[in-house]
């Protein structure tokens, strides 16, 4: 069975080669250290933030200060001194371990301010979903589902998300809606579909509209990806190749690579 992720899926519409690449062959990519430190820093939070909703769950609430504590535990190592985060020299443009402090120290306040309304319930939280579809396996993610007031939130954590990108994850809200919806084949209409942006500096829930058309559209690239045999690519089509971690072996792909 072909398994997939919002994420294969996505990679897939940029480009057919992406994801021959990535994840048919499997071909070695370079990861700039900014990229590390990027994705540490968000899956730091999220761990945090987990942290205060496994608490609120158990009728045990964190503190802002237990956040803080919990960051410190997770985000600095083991041995660290106070001199040597001084004295780090991580890329200055993007910030070092010290600077992404303060910038979870501001997101952490936001959102324990926003979420420890006594209202808002968890009832899921990093909850894995599978969504078959024909002969393929979707894995995914409900980062958060909550009541609040009779409503049902399906949130998905982002991190400076931008209105005008928001076509950009449009197959992450249609594979959470299709999941959530083929587990819960009579879903009212109270549950809303949405997302909160960790780093913005006026936190709220902001809600996606999604509906069958979006399935429609996932049951369409699913298909498309698991009949494709040859994988094409968009060299210089794509605002992505200029970041592409394949260009090199991209540049030598030749229509002799195409099967029968």
């Amino acid at each position: 069975m072909l398994k997939l992720t919002p994420k294969s899926i996505k990679d897939f519409q940029t480009c057919g080669l992406l994801y021959d690449y990535r994840y048919n062959q499997g071909l070695s990519e370079t990861i700039p250290s900014r990229q590390i430190m990027t994705d540490r820093f968000e899956d730091t939070l999220k761990n945090v933030i987990n942290f205060f909703f496994y608490k609120k769950q158990s009728g045990s609430p964190a503190s802002y200060s237990a956040l803080q504590n919990r960051w410190q535990k997770l985000w600095f190592p083991k041995g660290v001194s106070a001199q040597d985060v001084i004295n780090e020299k991580h890329e200055t443009a993007y910030g070092n371990t010290a600077s992404l402090t303060s910038k979870a120290t501001a997101a952490l306040m936001n959102f324990h301010e926003y979420f420890s309304n006594p209202k808002i319930i968890p009832v899921g939280i990093s909850e894995e979903y599978t969504l078959p579809i024909g002969s393929v396996l979707i894995k995914g993610v409900f980062d958060l589902i909550y009541v609040l007031d009779n409503n049902i939130h399906v949130v998905k954590w982002m991190f400076n998300a931008k209105d005008s990108n928001s076509h950009l994850h449009n197959t992450d809200f249609a594979c959470m809606y299709y999941a959530y919806k083929n587990q819960n084949p009579n879903m009212p209409s109270s549950v809303k579909f949405g997302y909160y942006d960790i780093m913005e500096h006026n936190p709220s829930v902001k809600i996606q509209n999604v509906n069958n058309d979006d399935i429609e559209a996932i049951k369409f690239w699913v298909e498309e990806l698991s009949n494709d045999k040859n994988f094409f690519p968009r060299r210089g089509l794509t605002y992505y190749c200029k970041r592409c971690p394949f260009d090199t072996p991209c540049s030598k792909w030749s229509f002799k690579n195409l099967k029968d």
